[in-house]
């Protein structure tokens, strides 16, 4: 990594070099000096960005699509949920169009793909790209417009899903870094993480078990530190193709979901409702934090401590007893901790 030397450093520099050429220490000297170190900061500092630039760690957004280009790692685009919804008939079946708007609680549009009978699941597809879009089964849209012998305000959603936003800056980064090292990656264990971390926007953690259920075989866990951290079927297949893609010749990995191991808490003494949301939001935070960490002492995922839920609980308020749990919460290799129910006990 190049280091830019600090502008007083050059004029430092260009001082005492100019008064042991001239024998004079005076207010023109100074100046010279500088003059002399800004064009040398100047060199620098282009030196030093090119140097950044020229390296998929270090550069830009705009050289990244350089880089990402040449090898060949485009950026994920932004993609639109699409999923069914059910109509409420207020008589008979009706025909509903193609092309008919629907909206969710929170603003978010739909449109109808096809014209399709009311008595059957219709498809819709959001108007809008990315994660808001998606909807999960039993929420409740409204239509726009009235449509004949359809109640509009209670169409149900039967599961809206796989809208995602454009790929985040730094997770595009590290797949380009790993297209750039391509020739480094040869097969062990970490390199699998690398590979699944790299297939898809959605996973951000993983980790390798080698040579597991049997020698030869690797189990690769792979996740995302979202609300829900299960990753789709369709991004499972992703990362086992990547890992098809790359292997080496007798090695056979398997991407798999983690178990989930939920961390029930109780805790006493925070009766304000506003607290107990914070409270939660911070334990929530501290879970997913934890999630694809692993201990190299075990080997396995990191574990919580009742300490680390009081820190946390801490940063919220500060009259509050942690009453369970008591003891390390520990897991499998193949788990990961999700926190479960939180439990309000009055004060003593």
């Amino acid at each position: 990594m190049s280091t830019q030397v600090s502008l007083q450093t050059l004029i430092n520099r260009a001082k005492a070099t100019l008064i042991a050429k001239t024998g004079q220490n005076n207010p023109a000297i100074d100046a010279l000096a500088c003059a002399i170190a800004g064009v040398s900061y100047g060199q620098y500092g282009y030196q030093d960005q090119l140097f950044r630039q020229l390296h998929p760690e270090t550069c830009s957004e705009a050289w990244l699509y350089l880089h990402a280009n040449r090898h060949d790692t485009p950026r994920l685009l932004p993609t639109f949920a699409t999923g069914s919804v059910q109509f409420v008939e207020l008589g008979g079946t009706v025909v509903i169009p193609k092309g008919r708007l629907l909206t969710d609680a929170a603003g978010n549009e739909y449109e109808t793909t096809d014209e399709q009978y009311s008595n059957a699941p219709v498809n819709v597809i959001a108007l809008v790209s990315g994660i808001a879009s998606n909807l999960p089964s039993g929420s409740v849209l409204t239509l726009s417009e009235g449509l004949d012998g359809i109640d509009p305000n209670q169409i149900e959603s039967l599961g809206i899903s796989g809208g995602s936003d454009i790929e985040a800056l730094e997770h595009w980064r590290a797949r380009v870094i790993v297209a750039y090292e391509k020739n480094d990656l040869i097969g062990k264990a970490d390199d699998y993480e690398v590979w699944a971390t790299s297939a898809h926007s959605d996973v951000d953690y993983a980790w390798a078990l080698d040579n597991t259920p049997e020698r030869g075989m690797v189990e690769v866990y792979v996740g995302s530190r979202a609300n829900d951290p299960t990753v789709s079927a369709e991004v499972i297949n992703l990362v086992q193709q990547t890992f098809e893609d790359n292997r080496l010749a007798g090695c056979h990995p398997m991407a798999l979901v983690p178990e989930h191991a939920q961390l029930d808490i109780e805790i006493q003494g925070i009766d304000d409702l506003n607290i107990r949301a914070d409270v939660v939001a911070a334990l929530q935070t501290l879970v997913q934090n934890k999630m694809g960490k692993i201990d190299d002492a075990t080997g396995a995922p990191e574990s919580i401590t009742p300490t680390e839920i009081v820190l946390t609980v801490s940063t919220v308020t500060t009259n509050f007893i942690v009453k369970s749990p008591v003891d390390t919460v520990t897991i499998a290799s193949n788990q990961i901790h999700v926190l479960g129910a939180v439990t309000w006990t009055p004060p003593a």
